[in-house]
């Protein structure tokens, strides 16, 4: 596969990789001297289920310390000088403005990581601002030994920095905490079992050799680039398994480092709502709900190449205002359900009305039915939608078998 920017940017040099090594972890750095140390230390403490240390073979550090004007690649050699059983890799790029940015930084590591390992081989990724729990090596390992062939960390923010955001903060976790059980409960993914979390992106993801070349790789944009691949991810039928035990903690600074939106730019935005009492309006429960079970008609639709008789179907038609036929034919020239349910998800989101009610009254509904849906038996068989023994994964998984 051609990399758009190979004809610019020459890949990066790096020493052979350990014969024992699963998995890659790459680390863009733009002047990150005042947080690369903890970064690097928090790689190199890791340990295995039991809190013994981890054998350091098993995995390497890729550090890319791009257009930087201060010390971060001196500090994390002489970091890699003084631990010499820690296998970290330290390579240092100017790139031109057209081209610069924490987008290109990832594809270069992430490519030169795809070539290093197998196709059942591993790459990670990290930030320079983030301390991963001391089990994550391990945790992400179990996970892909597991079956997985993409993984989401936990992620979470510290509360000594910045606080304005915070409130809101809190109510999109605990929101996003809520719908994930709830799609759980109505479409169950033996894969990505409960309790899950609902996070995919750069501070930890991680993605087998296989997949991430299925997909065409990291796109090198200017921002969000983390949730692009994820998107790539799904349109081709890869899944990530959300699981709870692979964690980091990453900074919550503000930055104008990135342009476009970025997570720091966000958590400005909710500073600023709060200060001015203004409150984001998500999806409540019903809409939620909706969505759900019509993902899961659309499963069923697609693989079956026909809306059938599906109630839901015909609801969610009328609800974009389409006709059943127009949508059959979106369902027959679908090249995946990943695209499928991408597309139709994300006009659903785009649709104002989609977005109803505010993060109070939607995290206490979506709290009181999954809480009386978990505790009653019959509630439970009610919610769900998939017919008893029906494949509801694994059936279209395209280039990464």
């Amino acid at each position: 596969m051609l990399d758009p920017l190979s004809p610019v940017l020459p890949p990066l040099k790096l020493p052979p990789i350990h014969p024992a090594c699963r998995l890659s972890v790459t680390v863009p750095a733009k002047d990150e001297a005042d947080f690369i140390l903890p970064t690097l230390r928090a790689l190199r403490w890791q340990v295995d289920e039991c809190g013994a240390p981890l054998d350091p073979a098993c995995y390497e550090v890729i550090l890319l310390a791009n257009n930087c004007r201060d010390a971060t690649a001196n500090l994390a050699r002489a970091f890699a000088r003084a631990h010499p059983d820690f296998r970290l890799h330290v390579v240092e790029r100017h790139f031109r403005p057209e081209v610069a940015c924490v987008g290109t930084a990832r594809r270069m590591m992430m490519e030169a990581a795809a070539e290093r390992l197998p196709p059942h081989g591993i790459i990670s990724t990290t930030d320079s601002d983030t301390l991963v729990d001391r089990h994550w090596v391990a945790a992400t390992l179990r996970a892909f030994d597991r079956g997985a062939y993409a993984v989401g960390g936990r992620i979470t923010t510290p509360r000594c920095h910045r606080g304005a955001y915070r409130k809101i903060y809190l109510q999109d976790v605990t929101y996003r905490l809520l719908q994930a059980r709830l799609e759980h409960m109505i479409d169950p993914q033996p894969d990505d079992p409960a309790p899950r979390h609902f996070q995919q992106y750069g501070p930890s993801m991680a993605v087998r050799v296989d997949a991430y070349r299925a997909c065409g790789g990291m796109p090198p944009l200017k921002a969000i680039e983390d949730v692009a691949l994820g998107w790539a991810l799904e349109r081709i039928d890869v899944s990530f398994v959300h699981d709870p035990a692979v964690r980091v903690t990453t900074s919550d600074r503000a930055s104008s480092r990135v342009d476009g939106v970025a997570f720091s730019h966000a958590l400005d935005e909710w500073g600023r709502m709060i200060a001015e009492n203004r409150k984001p309006v998500v999806p409540g429960l019903q809409n939620c709900l909706r969505l759900y079970k019509w993902k899961v008609a659309l499963r069923r639709a697609f693989f079956e190449r026909r809306l059938g008789g599906s109630p839901a179907l015909f609801s969610l038609a009328s609800y974009l205002d389409l006709s059943p036929a127009s949508l059959e034919e979106r369902v027959a020239a679908a090249p995946t359900f990943g695209a499928l349910y991408q597309d139709i998800r994300q006009q659903l989101e785009a649709t104002h009305a989609f977005s109803d009610t505010t993060f109070e009254v939607a995290i206490q509904d979506l709290r009181k039915f999954t809480r009386s849906a978990c505790l009653s038996p019959v509630a439970k068989h009610r919610v769900g939608s998939v017919p008893p023994g029906y494949r509801v994964r694994g059936e279209s998984r395209q280039g990464a078998a």
